[in-house]
Order: C-alpha cells, then sequence, then structure tokens
C-alpha cells in the first residue's frame, strides 16, 4: 500500500510511505489497520510494485513507533513469525505467541463508529495531496441477487415464482440437496474499506418451507448453531446469510419420484459490486 506524503496532515507522512495492508497506523489512542483507510485517491494499492522486502522492527514490548513521520506499531508477533527469512549467522529465538487483547501497545480500533469519521476527515486533505490519483472507474452495483438453486446433480433452477422477498423453486424428483447460489460482495467493497467485514454476503435467508404430496416441511438447517458449508454465523436469530453458494440439505422427502416447490423468504440482499472496467487512471499534482 502507498500513503502520499501530506496524506494523513502536513508532513505526515513527509515522504510517501510504503506498508503492507494489515499494518496498523495510530489515531486517537488506538492503532488502525491501514487496509481500512484506503481510498483509492491518497491511500491507495500500488499494483505497479510486484516484489518487495519487507522489514519488520520489533521493540520489547509492542509500541507505538514513528516511521516517514507517521505514528505506527512495532511488530507484534501474532503467529506469523515463522513466515519470516532471515539471514545471516544471527540465530532466531522464537516466543510464545502473542494477541492484541493481552500485548498490543494500545487498542485495536475497528469498529466502523471509530474508523468511518477519520476517513471522511482524510477525504477531505485529498485535494492538497500532490500525486493524488484520478480514478474514472464508475462503481456499479445492484440489488438484484440474481438468485437460483443447483440441485446435487448440478442442474440449475431458476424461480417459478418470485416477489420482494419471496422466492419460488420447483424441485426435480429425488433432490436431496440443492445449493442457494447468488451474487456476491463484502461490505467494505460495497459500503467501504471502513467497514471491518470482508466476508461474502448472498443473501439472508429466514424462513424455508418444502411442499410435496399435500405435506408441507420446514427446512432449518441453516438456523442451526452448527450450519452446513457456505453459511456465515451472524447476529442475525431469524435468518442467516449465505456467502453466494451455500449447501441447504433437503432429506429424503422427494424420493420415490415426488416433485416438489422449495419456499424461501429473502430478508437482505445486496447491494453487489458489478463487473466493471477502470477506464483510465491519470495522476493529479496540485501545488
Amino acid at each position: 500500500m502507498r500513503i502520499l506524503k501530506d496524506a494523513i496532515d502536513d508532513g505526515v507522512p513527509y515522504k510517501d510511505m510504503l506498508i503492507t495492508a494489515e499494518h496498523c497506523l495510530f489515531f486517537k489512542d488506538r492503532f488502525v489497520p491501514a487496509r481500512m483507510l484506503v481510498n483509492g485517491v491518497s491511500i491507495f494499492y500500488d499494483k505497479s510494485i510486484t516484489s518487495y522486502d519487507y522489514y519488520h522492527v520489533e521493540t520489547e514490548q509492542h509500541s507505538v513507533i514513528t516511521a516517514d513521520g507517521m505514528l505506527t506499531e512495532s511488530y507484534l508477533d501474532t503467529g506469523n513469525r515463522s513466515s519470516f527469512r532471515q539471514e545471516g549467522k544471527v540465530a532466531t529465538l522464537r516466543g510464545a505467541v502473542k494477541n492484541w487483547a493481552d500485548h498490543a501497545g494500545a487498542p485495536l480500533g475497528v469498529e466502523r463508529s471509530f474508523v468511518e469519521p477519520l476517513f471522511r476527515a482524510l477525504e477531505w486533505c485529498e485535494n492538497s495531496v500532490v500525486g493524488t490519483k484520478i480514478s474514472t472507474t464508475k462503481i456499479e452495483t445492484t440489488t438484484d441477487p440474481d438468485l437460483h438453486l443447483i440441485t446435487q446433480t448440478g442442474a440449475v433452477i431458476r424461480p417459478m415464482r418470485k416477489t420482494a422477498h419471496h422466492y419460488s423453486f420447483m424441485l426435480p424428483p429425488n433432490t436431496e440437496s440443492v445449493r442457494i447460489v447468488s451474487r456476491s460482495s463484502r461490505p467494505s467493497d460495497v459500503i467501504g474499506p471502513f467497514v471491518d467485514d470482508r466476508r461474502y454476503m448472498g443473501v439472508a435467508v429466514a424462513d424455508v418451507q418444502l411442499q410435496c404430496a399435500k405435506q408441507q416441511f420446514d427446512i432449518t438447517s441453516h438456523l442451526q448453531d452448527e450450519k452446513p458449508s457456505g453459511w456465515h454465523d451472524t447476529d442475525w436469530t431469524d435468518c442467516a446469510w449465505t456467502n453466494g453458494n451455500a449447501e441447504l440439505p433437503l432429506g429424503d422427502h422427494l424420493t420415490h419420484g415426488k416433485m416438489g416447490i422449495l419456499s424461501m423468504t429473502i430478508r437482505a440482499a445486496g447491494p453487489y459490486l458489478l463487473n466493471t472496467k477502470p477506464n483510465s487512471d491519470m495522476k493529479k499534482h496540485s501545488a
């Protein structure tokens, strides 16, 4: 990641700063991962750099340090030390793995209520930063989930009926499970990087009923503590979010040639990013 000179404040940093996305910057007595401040203008992923050497600075205690005029952090060993390469005749002594709750030099600030005001304040600085990028990429979104099912045999089933929140699908005989497939996007992409949720979210599925042979069965596996693959754990109690491709077991209700209608209530969906290609990227030079 590249943080342009003066992107945070006058002289902060005093030159372009290159760090990794998870490295933290220090604001208002908290550490904030740099990825949560990416605005694509004065703070952005520099994709022109394809390889680099990265050096960690470790202090006896996790600390606030200054780099390029910016308050940042020393290295906190949370378990990735084994991925480092060390050269020379210096022995590596591994200590106990640490964590943010017990060993951090300051609290980790990833709540939207804390990070978004920082993000918005940095937006005001963009016009005065030399070398800021002007992206002509237009981010397009949709609320259409393109919801459909795929059976265990690979058959694609489109909805036979749908309203704003209710979908119905005709299932062929001997369908034992389906995958609920839809568009998906990350909240950190469609809302903003100041949202610390990088999971791909598909649709929030509430009630599911299977009707066959004049009987109706409630399908609730997605609402259990132990969920099938493709479902997220959330604080929502009456529904569960898919990741865009979630398994839904149906049991043996459609054996012996019986067809069925699967109906589901979608509590929430989208927005989703649409595939877009940037027209061009230019640089703006300000005095």
